[in-house]
């Protein structure tokens, strides 16, 4: 069984809940309410390394992220990205890599603190999205993977939190 980490922004509390039961034995992390947004201090390159200098839940974020083998992300997409509090978390993780960087196909990333490379499962949902939206989220998805040092990452499409459920209900491993 894969250890995962699940992020999502689902603010009805029967569907978090729901998603919760779904990957029971996994961790749930909710991005609602909202974590503080990054500062840009850099506090976790230099002061405390890997971990966020602002004390709040999203502090431990990057070391949670690198405890596991999957991360799944819900969220509602905007404009062709993640929900600005879903973005807000990630942004708090940028600790989980070293402030050096390296080449990867003729782009700039910042090299890995940690061994391991989790693999990313986007699940994004919303009523009317367009071919542009999604395919934006794709490459937004796959440059925040490879940013992460991630091995893999998938991109799947709901109308509803609800949809998105009753998927990841369905494909439970």
């Amino acid at each position: 069984m894969t250890n995962r980490l699940i992020v999502h922004d689902i603010a009805d509390k029967a569907e978090a809940g729901a998603l919760a039961e779904i990957f029971a034995g996994d961790t749930v992390f909710s991005a609602t309410p909202a974590v503080h947004h990054c500062v840009g201090c850099f506090g976790c390159w230099l002061k405390t390394p890997g971990r966020c200098v602002l004390k709040d839940r999203g502090s431990d974020f990057a070391a949670m992220t690198a405890a596991h083998e999957e991360i799944v992300i819900v969220s509602r997409l905007v404009f062709g990205g993640v929900s600005p509090d879903i973005k807000a978390v990630f942004d708090r993780s940028i600790g989980y890599v070293l402030p050096f960087f390296y080449k990867v196909s003729g782009e700039t990333h910042h090299a890995k603190r940690y061994d391991r490379s989790p693999g990313f499962r986007y699940i994004f949902y919303g009523e009317d999205m367009t071919d542009r939206e999604k395919q934006t989220a794709k490459k937004l998805a796959a440059a925040n993977m490879l940013n992460l040092g991630g091995v893999a990452h998938e991109v799947e499409f709901c109308e509803s939190p609800q949809d998105c459920l009753d998927l990841l209900a369905a494909r439970r491993d």
